[in-house]
């Protein structure tokens, strides 16, 4: 199985063999996804003496999270879906991935709400159970409203300001938690085809959303 995370300034990869061995790596906030994660891809495969082909699985976080990432994460496990076509995608929810990280590394009293800094004062939030399970679909909200929660808000590690940090549990996304919940969700049968592979946005990229209000301000003649 290969997991991909390209959906945040830190990428993570992971790839795990048949025989059980895991191998990971980490690209920090300075590395660009789009030069280094397929050559880093492919060093994985190299260390774990396998070939891209072989591997049965790949799994990718869809999003929320930064439109180029996603994009660049869905374009890599496209392209190897078109080239084995045998191969099985199972896509990952960055909220519901911090979910799980959650619930692991603490027991959990009751339910919760995971946040991602959407930036321009907004988040994508998703509520949980104490179990981790999905009480609600991911939404985008106002920050108004973001404050306005009240059971505990977990976040990302180095997402949010200190400010915003205040009376939030964080989280930490690794390789190896990373191959922990798409193995999860692999045993479950969690899986689509390459149509429905696609990143969860939940608002307009920036570009979309100046034309947007460049268009309402002035509106075309019919």
């Amino acid at each position: 199985m290969l997991v991909i995370n390209t959906a945040f300034m830190q990428a993570n990869l992971a790839l795990s063999t048949p025989d059980g061995r895991e191998f990971f790596c980490d690209l920090d906030a300075n590395t660009k996804h789009s030069e280094n994660v397929l050559r880093l891809i492919d060093k994985l495969c190299q260390d774990a003496k396998i070939d891209v082909l072989d591997v049965q699985d790949v799994s990718i976080v869809i999003g929320p999270g930064s439109f180029t990432g996603l994009r660049i994460g869905a374009a890599i496990a496209k392209a190897l879906a078109c080239v084995n076509k045998n191969l099985r995608l199972i896509p990952m929810s960055s909220l519901e991935l911090m979910a799980y990280i959650h619930c692991k590394q603490a027991k959990v009293p009751g339910d919760f709400v995971c946040a991602l800094n959407a930036l321009s004062n907004l988040y994508f939030v998703a509520y949980f159970d104490k179990n981790g399970i999905k009480l609600k679909e991911a939404q985008l909200v106002k920050g108004e409203e973001f404050e306005k929660i009240a059971c505990q808000k977990v976040i990302l590690k180095g997402d949010l300001s200190p400010k915003e940090v205040r009376n939030c549990a964080e989280v930490e996304i690794t390789g190896k938690t990373l191959l922990e919940f798409a193995q999860k969700l692999a045993a479950e049968g969690v899986c689509c085809d390459v149509g429905q592979l696609n990143p969860t946005y939940l608002r307009l990229s920036q570009a979309e959303d100046q034309l947007l209000k460049k268009n309402e301000n002035f509106p075309q003649n019919s």
